[in-house]
This record gives structure tokens, sequence and C-alpha cells, in this order.
């Protein structure tokens, strides 16, 4: 009797599986029916992942892209789950690449393929059919960078960008803590085809032994530029110089740039930037001192504006660092995060710094045109049109809980035109190429009272605009 029971629960699931396939097209089906709509959108739970500490310096990754070719979402997680979204919330397909964590994300200018980085053992670097969701190829960062799981010291794919012709560059890097407390450095970008050839290794030879965070590409110059981000500099590295410009074709060495430090600091670090123009000639970088620059395609400095000016209060110092920089066109735009003590991140600090969680808007010329403020660290911007739609996360210093959401602001006037409330801090967003619908990762978080709020959650809002 209970094996006809047993058989008759497995035929009941079985029809159950058949209908729904039926109705969804989905080989997971139960999952078309897990997002949540409301006025302002659509929500889809990501799954369980451990939360994190609110005030943690390194904190939950996510990844999303929009693709014009689907008319949909690329979100990749923590958990190495690679999705595709459309509009309303359904899962197209759903890929699991591994067991790291997906930390990058490009969509190639034909928007037929989907380049994903993750930090895991092998650091793996993928193609993936947007359509199918098929993994076309891969490549493993540990083979260029090296691995050491002894140590955690495990290789990431930190940034992607990709050309006019698909072709794509990706910064891959790993450090590792030595017994003597110095942080030792391994990077090297690599530039792959669309169709998965590898073109060309930077450095060819040897790594850098600097922290490479983030790359740009720009068709109109035929150049690649790489940021550095060392935070331990020492005398006896060879990568010293601040920017490193490559022909993009060939791997070539072009020229570099040094950015001298200014005091407190013993070395300029970028971390999001610096990017191009469009038109190639200019492009723009903030600098974790609080500087914001614009340089020519060369890298020489056309101006520096100081956007959060480094300030004593009780023997420690205390600042905002600078992010990311953008030349748009409608200013050049930096960034910067929460006020930090310099001496220890992690300890607080008596006071924000005034020049925190803003964005800054130069015209071209340098001239200063406005700061908005925000009450989280903006973690991540997509432009469309005049528009800025921002990520909101934390605000480890005043732990406002009501920051976290969606801000979309008028880049011509600096005008809040928009913003969408979440529990948890936002990660990670993206914007459709209208401007119509944006997508954002929520990521839980626990915080000093023990209390967790947020959930891993992809949300698609509708913007009225």
């Amino acid at each position: 009797m209970n094996k006809v029971k047993g058989y008759l629960a497995i035929s009941i699931l079985i029809l159950s599986w058949c209908a729904l396939y039926w109705l969804t097209g989905s080989r997971t089906p139960w999952n078309s029916f897990s997002s949540i709509r409301h006025e302002e959108g659509v929500t889809v739970y990501l799954g369980d992942i451990p939360t994190q500490n609110y005030d943690r310096m390194g904190f939950t990754k996510a990844v999303v892209r929009y693709t014009s070719a689907e008319n949909g979402w690329i979100v990749g997680t923590e958990r190495g789950e690679l999705f595709l979204f459309n509009h309303e919330g359904r899962q197209l397909w759903k890929r699991n690449l591994g067991i790291g964590k997906l930390i990058s994300l490009c969509i190639t200018n034909d928007g037929k393929l989907a380049v994903v980085g993750e930090q895991s053992p092998e650091g793996n670097l993928y193609g993936v059919n947007i359509h199918t969701g098929d993994i076309l190829w891969q490549y493993k960062s540990s083979d260029y960078v090296g691995s050491d799981v002894s140590q955690r010291s495990y290789p990431s794919v930190v940034h992607i960008v990709a050309d006019k012709d698909s072709n794509i560059y990706a910064n891959t890097y790993r450090f590792l803590m030595r017994k003597d407390g110095v942080r030792a450095y391994t990077g090297r970008m690599l530039a792959v085809s669309k169709e998965g050839k590898m073109l060309w290794q930077f450095p060819k030879n040897e790594a850098i032994d600097s922290w490479i965070n983030w790359c740009d590409v720009n068709d109109k110059n035929n150049r690649v530029v790489i940021s550095t981000s060392a935070y331990d500099f020492r005398t006896d590295m060879t990568y010293k110089d601040t920017m490193y410009f490559i022909d993009k074709n060939d791997g070539r060495f072009l020229n570099s740039t040094f950015v001298p430090s200014v005091p407190p600091f013993d070395n300029t670090v970028m971390r999001g930037s610096p990017n191009f123009s469009a038109d190639g000639e200019v492009l723009a970088a903030s600098c974790s001192d609080g500087r914001g620059f614009l340089f020519d395609k060369q890298g020489k400095i056309l101006w520096q504006r100081t956007i959060s000016q480094p300030t004593q209060i009780d023997g420690a110092w205390i600042n905002a660092s600078g992010r990311d920089g953008f030349a748009t066109p409608y200013g050049i735009i930096f960034t910067t995060i929460n006020t930090y003590n310099r001496e220890n991140w992690q300890l607080p600090t008596p006071m924000e710094h005034p020049g925190n969680n803003s964005i800054f808007v130069f015209n071209r010329d340098g001239t200063f045109r406005y700061q908005y403020r925000a009450d989280g660290t903006m973690e991540e911007l997509s432009f469309v049109d005049s528009l800025a739609v921002c990520a909101v996360g934390r605000n480890v210093r005043t732990h406002d809980y009501g920051a976290h959401g969606a801000l979309v602001i008028d880049l011509r006037n600096g005008q809040k035109r928009a913003f969408f409330h979440t529990e948890g801090p936002l990660q990670a967003i993206a914007v459709n190429r209208d401007g119509s619908q944006i997508a954002g990762i929520e990521a839980p978080a626990v915080t000093p009272q023990g209390k967790i709020i947020g959930a891993y959650r992809l949300h698609i809002w509708k913007n009225k605009f």
C-alpha cells in the first residue's frame, strides 16, 4: 500500500511538472511563480545566502545588466547562479556556473554574449549565450595569476568591458596576505574575442604586482586603460604607476601615468574608474584620497578637483573615499562613499564627512555645477539619456535603513526624479534603453541590534518619468 502511495505521489509530481512546463515553457516551472507583483513592479527571490553584518567592510555581491536582444535582465549571484529574467520577473533560464561568487558582468555590443567573471579557486571567465544560457567558452584566471587555496588567495575576474566588435577585456587579480603582514598582488588583463579566442595578455610574460580593479576601452582611440589600486605601496614594485594604456588591437604597451599622492596617503588609488568619454578624447577618474581628475586620452592631467578633503579629528584622519568617475554628455561625474577612519576602516568616526555618499558634477572645463548627497553609499550607477540611476546601499555611520533603494537623478539639474525603497541595501542596478524600467538587487544584512533586514531579491521597477 505504501508503495502504491509513493508511486501515486511521484506520478502526480511528474504530471504537475508537465502541466506547468506546458504553461510556462520553463524547465523549472515552480520558479515562474516565485515573483511578487506590486504597484511599482515585481520582486523575485534569488535564494538564501549568508547574511553579512551591516557594518562589514566587504559585503554581499550581485550583478545585473539589461539585454536588449532578449528585452530582459541577466542576473548573477553570490551562489554562482546566472539567470535571464523577462520584465515580468519570469525566469527564462538558469545556469549554475560554479562554486564561486559571480562578481562581474558585461553584455557584448552585438547583444548575443554575456561575459561573466567569478571569484573562486579557479576564477573563471565565462562566455554565455544570452538566448539559451549555454556556456560557449571559459578561461581559468588561475592559469594567469595563480591560486593558493590553502591561504584563501582566490583569483577574481574583477571587471570586464567590451568594444564595438564584441572583443572582451577582463582584469584578473588575486592577493595574498604574507606572514609579515604585507599584501602580495598579482594581476593581468586578458583580451578574448567573442568566439573565445585568446587575443593577448597584458603583461605578456609576467604579472602586474599591483591590484588592478578597473579598466575601460574606447573604439575612437583604440586604447584600453587599466588603473591600479595597491593600498600597500612598496618601492620595490615594478608596476608603480596609476594608469597603464594599452593598444586594444595587439596588447602593446603605449604609455603610463603616475599621479602623485597627497597627505596623509602613500599612494593614489583608483577603484571604480577611469572611464573614457564616448568620443574617446578624455577620461574621468575618482581617487580614494578624495580627488577627481579629468585626463586627456594619453593620460595627461587636464584638471583636478578636491571632492572630499581629508580631515584630522582627535588624531585620526577621516575622509569619504572617491570611487567612480564618468565623462558624460551631461557633465563630468565623480562619486564618494561612506565616511571612514583611515587608521582603521572598521572604527566609527565622530562625524560624517560633508562630502560622503555623493555625486559631484562638473562641466567639461572643470567648473563646479552641483553636489547631490544621498543618505547611503551609491554602490553602482547606470545611465540613460539625462538620468543617472543609482543603487543606494548602506550608511555604516548613521544606520539609516530608509536610505536603501534605487535613486533616479536628473543630471541636467541634480533633481531627484524617483526613489524606490528596499528593505535591505541595494547592491547592483541596471536600466533599460528608454529608462522605463529599472532592475536592482537587494541584499540582506544583520543590524548591530541583531535584526535581519532585507533578503536576496531582484526588483524590477516601472520608472514613470
